[in-house]
């Protein structure tokens, strides 16, 4: 727990330092649960 107050005091001095392996940590700690976002390869582009 520790390691999630400390994040969360950085977060607070240094919003824009964020890294997005911190924030997702913090998040999980707090119950939510982090899905990978599916992609439509089936499109092609041209």
């Amino acid at each position: 727990m520790p390691d999630v107050d400390k994040l969360i005091l950085k977060m607070k001095r240094q919003p824009n330092g964020i890294r997005y392996q911190e924030l997702t940590r913090v998040l999980e700690h707090y119950g939510y649960n982090m899905k990978a976002k599916k992609r439509n390869i089936s499109q092609s582009f041209y």
